[in-house]
């Protein structure tokens, strides 16, 4: 089952780059989610300043190198942003073939605490490692952040690159959330604390942000999602 999953999304799973200049800087995941060019991604990870585009990853399961000398790139721009929930809509600027599957993007209401998840991205990107990863989690908690928003925290440790890829609910292989980062206990509990009683924590908690905002831009941009 888990296979399944990484062959249905792995070929829409793509690394997002900046180019300044001459400096080509690799800054996180994004992933398709619509055949006209649209891909959703991290808010923070996309500066103002610069050319974006994404790079696909090899696709498949077969064993590969883990850097690729060439890389066929797309420019893409930001086409709408959400600062509040820490999301972007991005498009390419060329037209390409895309094939999506039917029916790939779930909410983050209907998983279940405890339920399997497969988080997906470019973890070693920032290494020049271009090989997608794909993590086994659970559902850890559902909470709202103190901005109000929904967010899913999941049992793996995430890396920078991971930011922006999509999560994926095994039980029924749809789209659940954007990966955004780890969990922070003590930045999350600072409205609640003065901090003089908390213990220092690392933990392998990550969190991913509820795809039904990611749906939102894509209706306010005139897109049905699938």
């Amino acid at each position: 089952m888990l296979g399944n999953v990484f062959q249905k999304f792995s070929g829409g799973c793509m690394m997002v780059f900046r180019r300044q200049g001459e400096v080509v800087q690799f800054l996180g995941t994004a992933f398709l989610v619509h055949e006209e060019g649209y891909l959703l991604s991290v808010s923070h990870i996309l500066p103002e300043e610069g050319q974006l585009m994404v790079v696909p990853g090899e696709v498949g399961s077969e064993f590969a190198p883990i850097s690729q000398e060439t890389v066929t790139s797309i420019p893409v721009k930001v086409v709408r942003r959400s600062l509040e929930r820490d999301i972007a809509l991005l498009k390419m600027d060329q037209h390409i073939g895309i094939r999506m599957p039917d029916h790939f993007i779930g909410t983050a209401t209907s998983s279940l605490i405890g339920n399997s998840v497969m988080a997906l991205g470019f973890a070693f990107g920032h290494q020049a490692l271009h090989n997608l990863v794909a993590m086994n989690a659970v559902v850890s908690a559902k909470v709202i952040s103190n901005n109000q928003t929904r967010i899913l925290l999941f049992d793996s440790m995430i890396h920078h690159g991971d930011r922006g890829g999509p999560l994926v609910s095994v039980e029924d292989g749809l789209i659940i959330g954007i990966i955004n980062g780890r969990f922070d206990p003590q930045e999350a509990s600072k409205e609640y604390t003065d901090g003089r009683n908390t213990v220092e924590t690392n933990t392998n908690i990550s969190y991913a942000v509820a795809i039904d905002y990611g749906v939102d831009l894509m209706e306010k941009e005139g897109l049905k999602p699938h």
